[in-house]
């Protein structure tokens, strides 16, 4: 056996117990099997004091253990994605596995949207060793290497970081974008390099080896003064401040002992962390009416004792690199106080508001119309027997989202992300009216359910003839003609005349022929319409960064068999700087490959995707919705698309007005590259 893995139970009744069996289990697989590599997925990442208090650290130089937090890869996640929109499906398509669709035919008939957000959805991330020749040879620097390998591949594969592994004290660190002039370490210091590339594939990586010619050089200027970096630079800010000691803390001073002392001040610190977590700070009346918040709704904790959120995951990407005027409040809605609240007491501008996400007056009182972003959380524990319906698992979820999306009007810019733990629920999460995606349902009309869809049309003659004449014919096998014009002799052959039961009979002949018609269109319109539903990571919906599946935990996990640092550099990508930025005017109709050429050296800004609409037809000049014709007494308004174009092509990709493109800033542990220090 190569590897175990160790998954908990998604809709257990008591997560802590769960990971804390789970634990036990991976240090019995560890005592028998030493040598068998343990992928372990925790529920709650609180669990890892376990292993500490064990002596055990997944994050060490232990090559044989791999260890994963479910609620803090979510939350940190989303959290990112409220700040860079689109974030959370760029990680989640990295870290699934798709299979290339075959059906050349179906896919002649989806959308450009659908098209190019596939293409993005068909990349991985893949850790593989730098050629020699790169550092040996060329002594090439970041910048090189990456236009190299995208001239290499056609434009199709990026370079977007290093891993370096210490072959003399076992160690690696992980760098998303070192920067443009980083130099790629020499094989004699004793340093091992590899590169995290986004490919379709691990075999369609191709890197500049001996008898090849290097591509990585091109005319441009020397990419250390731009003004971007020099934004980024400065970003890495402080105050130090000098806190005044508490009469407490005078105390303690004169304690005899420097340990008893220590010991004495830590518990005095927990101390009051505990009683500030116990009164948590309400959110001012003025803050929730002027808006733009936000709300962390927590559904299921209605009877949970020992909640715990780990909302400090969710806080901790919002507040990386911002300014204390500048941080966006956070508003956690929840009928139950968390007991780990205590991590977020001492951060600025996150406040508690105890009320339902599914009750209606504390919906108004926390003003979610106003907020900048709602993200839903199903925080609700399974139970002990199995369930027999895997949408009642996220029914509060969805409850919540309808609740929440049908009182949000047009042109709203609240961003709505919906907590799914079964990915066949997402069919019960309808696109909302507000989103910037679209509905997927071409060619059908919103308001109509599958019955309306294919009845008669009432101001139709013809067709209420014909539904008449069968509802008296009765019920017969469709299509059955022989059927239909025996039993329409029979109920005419009690007609007097003879005429005029041959001219009923060809009536009711022709209405059985065009109803068997009718009832052929409308086989396939419910065959259409009740076909297997998508996978949910190819709705709009999760395209435009809207909903978080559970199962994308699950892939993590598995891919990381595969790609062992996998969950190392997802993590590290969620706490780098990135940035979304639109398109200057200049650069509109050029190619992506420019583009990405110029943010790359120019600006020390790595490009990995763009944030793109589906159809800017239909976007006016100011960026609004283009109205249709009025229908009855209400304009009808267009859906807009929006989504995620991982990795795409960069030679064939040309830049539109609309779109907007997300870049990694340089990585904070190589910030003295940009001034030349190392």
């Amino acid at each position: 056996v190569e590897a175990f893995f160790v998954l908990p139970n998604l809709n257990c009744a008591n997560p802590f117990q769960e990971d804390a069996e789970n634990i036990i289990r991976m240090m019995a697989v560890r005592r028998y099997m030493p040598w068998a590599r343990v992928i372990l997925l925790l529920l709650k990442a609180e669990s890892r004091g376990i292993l500490a208090d064990a002596g055990i650290n997944g994050d060490s130089g232990d090559s044989k253990l791999t260890i994963l937090a479910a609620d803090q890869f979510k939350l940190e996640l989303v959290g990112k994605s409220i700040d860079v929109l689109g974030f959370a499906p760029l990680i989640c398509n990295l870290c699934k596995s798709v299979g290339e669709d075959e059906d050349e035919g179906e896919d002649a008939e989806k959308p450009v949207w659908l098209k190019e957000y596939e293409l993005g959805v068909g990349n991985e991330l893949y850790e593989i060793e730098l050629s020699p020749l790169y550092s040996d040879k060329r002594q090439a620097v970041f910048s090189e290497v990456v236009i190299d390998v995208l001239e290499q591949n056609g434009g199709t594969v990026y370079l977007i970081g290093l891993v370096e592994q210490s072959t003399r004290e076992n160690t690696k660190q992980i760098l998303v974008n070192p920067g443009p002039q980083y130099p790629i370490k020499l094989t004699t210091t004793g340093i091992r390099t590899f590169g995290i590339f986004i490919a379709d594939h691990r075999d369609s990586v191709q890197q500049c080896e001996l008898n090849m010619v290097f591509l990585g050089h091109r005319e441009r200027h020397n990419g250390n003064a731009g003004p971007r970096a020099a934004a980024a630079e400065e970003a890495w800010r402080s105050v130090p401040t000098t806190p005044l000691k508490s009469p407490t803390e005078l105390a303690l001073s004169t304690i005899a002992g420097p340990d008893l002392r220590r010991r004495a001040e830590k518990l005095v610190a927990l101390a009051q962390v505990h009683h500030h977590g116990q009164q948590p700070r309400r959110a001012p009346l003025h803050l929730l009416a002027k808006g733009g918040h936000v709300l962390l709704m927590c559904v299921g904790a209605q009877n949970e004792k020992d909640f715990r959120l780990g909302v400090q995951h969710f806080v901790r990407p919002l507040r990386q690199d911002e300014a204390l005027k500048e941080m966006v409040p956070i508003v956690v809605m929840s009928p139950v106080l968390p007991r780990d609240w205590e991590t977020v007491c001492d951060q600025h501008a996150v406040y508690f508001f105890k009320g339902s996400p599914l009750y209606q007056m504390d919906l108004e009182r926390a003003n979610f119309r106003a907020a900048a972003a709602i993200f839903i959380c199903n925080v609700a524990s399974g139970t002990e027997e199995r369930r027999a319906e895997d949408w009642v698992t996220d029914s509060g979820t969805v409850c919540c989202a309808r609740l929440v999306e049908a009182q949000l009007g047009w042109g709203t810019r609240t961003l709505v992300i919906a907590d799914l733990k079964c990915n066949t629920n997402h069919i019960f999460l309808p696109v909302p009216l507000t989103s910037n995606t679209g509905s997927g349902l071409e060619g059908i009309n919103d308001d109509s359910a599958p019955d309306s869809v294919y009845q008669a049309n009432p101001n139709d003659e013809k067709r209420l003839r014909i539904r008449q004449s069968f509802d008296n014919l009765g019920s017969l096998p469709l299509g059955n003609a022989a059927a239909i014009e025996q039993a329409a002799f029979v109920k005419m052959s009690k007609r007097q005349s003879v005429v005029k039961r041959r001219s009923s009979l060809n009536s009711v002949v022709t209405a059985a022929s065009d109803r068997v018609k009718d009832g052929i269109e409308q086989q396939e319109k419910f065959k259409q319409f009740n076909k297997e539903p998508e996978p949910f990571y190819l709705q709009p919906r999760f395209a435009s960064g809207q909903m978080f599946c559970g199962s994308v935990v699950t892939s993590l996990v598995v891919n990381t068999f595969y790609n062992p640092s996998l969950s190392e550099l997802v993590s590290s990508m969620i706490s780098a700087l990135v940035f979304i930025l639109q398109v200057p005017n200049e650069w509109i109709g050029k190619s992506y490959f420019d583009f990405f050429d110029h943010l790359l050296v120019e600006e020390n800004r790595l490009c990995v995707g763009i944030l793109r609409r589906a159809d800017p037809s239909q976007l006016g000049e100011s960026g609004k919705l283009i109205v249709e014709e009025a229908q009855g007494d209400a304009p009808k308004q267009k859906r807009r698309y929006a989504f995620i174009y991982t990795a795409p092509p960069a030679k064939e990709t040309t830049m539109t007005d609309t779109d907007r493109v997300l870049c990694f800033g340089v990585s904070e542990r190589v910030q003295g590259s940009l001034t030349g220090t190392t």
